[in-house]
């Protein structure tokens, strides 16, 4: 019982210690989890979003091949009416358009200006500004053949758009056409790469757009073409400018990241270059997308896990703490059934050792004196009154000798009618004997005890151990000696 009372607070602090580490284990390999999964989730979008960019244009350039014949014939049915009448102004493009459905027309002079359309908007719109597509549209002028772009991503509207060119052969004029592929083929526009883009942003909490960009020859002048957030009209900044020109250069994906406010947002790059017959690159029908995200749920996510460990380890204090004090509260009964009188309440014979043992004041310089009482005439107490009224009287003697020591003395019953008592700090004799006078004054003063007057006395002996050799039994024997001899010469007096 010493021992379990000495280390049972150790080994539930050493307990709690551990639960607390298997619980940071468990969340740490949580947070893993919760980390793997975002990254994983991360590259299913990626792979989303390049997949489906892929599947648009595979869809979209089987349809090219009709168009492109459509387009040429088309082209052909413009050189018949120019070779006709070498003033494309004075032509009725709209009987025009109607040989040509879905199809919108544009005339270019070779000042790369259009001066015809049968889209007004387009009225008077001049190329020549562009500088590296002006390049591209000069070399056309004066080639005199038929040349169809790639299907491209209209500036503005997001639509997709496939446009082709032929130049007069006198190199005067250049007759464009136009084409919505989703009104000419309706089918197509469940390929809407806008659509799906949005359709992405609001799947994935994670990612806050996706945009396009187009750039130039060079890829130094980048615009952005269509976000797939309306109401985000957000700036190509330099940075922006430098990371796409390095995508294109080098025509793979891209990344960078800043931070903003308390979350770390990440841009990748994805590079679609289309390659044409006139160039290794058709950069006019190229584009990029950029695809940005935060790890705003991943912190959330793992703001819930810390909230939960945190929650957890209050549970696990609470009933850490209401564990000890029922552990506590079970030590301190079972000492107290294991160390003290169960009659009077006082400590007993090993407790009594125990107090001896751990006195500090057992040292070379310093003396204890070990008291040995027993009471007289106690037996005929209980043959007069009966052992109930005995026991109340040993209750009411232990109560009057714990008020007559001092503090720092120790009282026990060690059995019967005996009461011994531990006197620490003692300097002589003297000191015992006048601690042994006020005890016999105070035990002899009458009792009432359920109506009873009864009167007691008590024989004392002691003895004084003068070094830490003395054991407790040997002055036990010399005080219960003493206290017999004292009893005797009363015995003989009466």
């Amino acid at each position: 019982m010493k021992y379990l009372r000495k280390y049972y607070l150790i080994f539930f602090i050493l307990l709690f210690i551990m639960m607390i580490w298997l619980n940071y284990q468990s969340y740490r390999r949580t947070e893993k989890i919760v980390r793997e999964n975002f990254e994983t989730e991360i590259e299913l979008i990626k792979n989303n979003v390049f997949n489906s960019l892929e599947n648009a244009f595979a869809a979209y350039s089987i349809s090219e091949i009709v168009l492109n014949q459509e387009m040429e014939e088309n082209s052909q049915i413009l050189l018949a009416e120019y070779a006709e009448n070498q003033d494309p102004i004075s032509w009725n493009l709209t009987e025009l358009k109607a040989q040509m459905p879905d199809y919108e027309i544009y005339i270019i002079n070779d000042q790369l200006k259009i001066i015809s359309t049968t889209l007004k908007a387009d009225l008077g719109m001049d190329f020549s500004q562009y500088r590296e597509f002006s390049k591209l549209l000069y070399s056309r002028l004066k080639s005199g053949r038929f040349a169809a772009d790639k299907l491209d991503l209209a500036q503005n509207t997001g639509l997709i758009n496939k446009y082709s060119y032929q130049a007069t052969s006198d190199g005067r004029y250049l007759f464009e056409l136009s084409i919505d592929i989703s009104k000419r083929f309706p089918i197509l526009g469940d390929f809407n790469i806008f659509a799906k883009a949005e359709e992405l942003v609001h799947k994935y909490e994670q990612l806050r757009s996706i945009n396009f960009y187009k750039f130039g020859q060079d890829s130094n002048r980048v615009g952005i073409l269509k976000s797939s957030n309306p109401d985000e009209l957000e700036p190509v900044s330099a940075q922006v400018k430098a990371v796409i020109k390095k995508t294109v250069l080098e025509n793979k994906i891209q990344n960078s990241s800043f931070k903003e406010n308390d979350y770390q947002v990440t841009d990748f790059y994805l590079p679609f270059l289309v390659k044409g017959e006139e160039t290794d690159s058709e950069w006019w029908n190229s584009f990029v997308v950029r695809v940005r995200y935060d790890n705003q749920n991943l912190l959330n996510e793992l703001s819930q896990e810390r909230k939960n460990i945190i929650f957890k380890i209050i549970i696990v204090l609470i009933s850490f703490i209401i564990f000890s004090m029922i552990m506590h509260y079970f030590i301190k009964n079972t000492e107290t059934i294991a160390y003290h009188d169960c009659l009077t309440g006082l400590p007993n014979r090993q407790a009594f050792q125990e107090y001896f043992n751990q006195s500090n004041i057992r040292k070379a310089k310093e003396k204890t004196a070990i008291l040995y009482l027993d009471l007289d005439g106690f037996k005929e107490i209980n043959d007069n009154y009966g052992h109930e009224i005995g026991d109340k009287l040993l209750q009411i003697v232990a109560g009057r000798l714990k008020n007559s020591i001092r503090p720092k003395d120790k009282v026990s019953r060690i059995g019967g009618d005996e009461f011994t008592i531990l006197l620490p700090n003692i300097k002589n004799s003297e000191d015992v004997e006048i601690i042994i006078d006020k005890i016999e004054d105070i035990i002899s003063e009458p009792y009432q005890i359920d109506g009873h007057k009864i009167n007691i006395s008590c024989s004392i002996g002691y003895s004084i151990a003068n070094n830490t050799a003395d054991s407790l039994k040997k002055l036990l024997n010399k005080a219960d000696k003493a206290m017999y001899e004292i009893k005797s010469e009363k015995n003989k007096m009466e």
